[in-house]
């Protein structure tokens, strides 16, 4: 595992400015969060399981504090399933709608569907049983204490250097700092891209 640590002092191999510290453990944070953001990379994602009450007049179920509590570190939602009471398979899919898209054109309010409001996830179930299932993308964590990013973990030099790019061009070092986005961070994207982004291999 790589440490934040470890990454500070492979930054300071860049950019030799010992004396910015807590500039340079801001910008590791920073770069380590756009890289994971450069796609919906699959080990990013993460499943957590949701129990509500099965109150049947219920239109909806709401979720406080989902993004906070309930799906840690959450990024973005990839899909939303109604499990059987027992946990051993799904029995309905619910479809992302924005708040305004809550009603058909004829005044129906549509079925198997979820929202957000605010960090509240808003789920309406046809089939309440009492659990659903989240998968969603997570970002990775980076706090001093925990860090943890599986980017960092395999591409430690490259983060670095992604950071480092951030360094120069808060400092003003912009020449610097355009020669590192072309030779280090536009390249680290496109290998990002082209190793991780499916979990298939044919």
């Amino acid at each position: 595992m790589t440490t934040l640590a470890e990454l500070y002092d492979l930054t300071l191999v860049h950019t030799r400015r010992p004396g910015l510290q807590a500039l340079t453990e801001s910008v590791i944070r920073i770069a380590t969060l756009r890289a994971h953001h450069v796609d919906f990379f699959p080990r990013d994602l993460r499943v957590a399981q949701l129990n509500y009450s099965t109150v049947p007049s219920l239109p909806y179920w709401d979720f406080p504090d989902a993004g906070s509590v309930l799906l840690p570190r959450w990024r973005t939602i990839k899909g939303i399933f109604g499990l059987a009471a027992g946990g051993q398979f799904r029995i309905e899919e619910l479809e992302w709608r924005e708040t305004g898209d809550l009603y058909s054109s004829d005044g129906q309010l549509r079925s198997h569907i979820y929202t957000l409001l605010g960090d509240t996830l808003r789920c309406y179930f046809c089939a309440p049983t009492g659990l659903a299932e989240v998968y969603y993308y997570a970002n990775p964590i980076t706090s001093t204490a925990g860090y943890s990013s599986w980017i960092a973990d395999t591409y430690p030099d490259e983060l670095a250097a992604w950071a480092a790019t951030i360094v120069f061009s808060r400092t003003g070092f912009l020449e610097m700092a355009a020669k590192y986005m072309n030779d280090h961070v536009i390249p680290f994207k496109e290998t990002l891209l082209a190793s991780h982004l499916t979990a298939e291999v044919n």
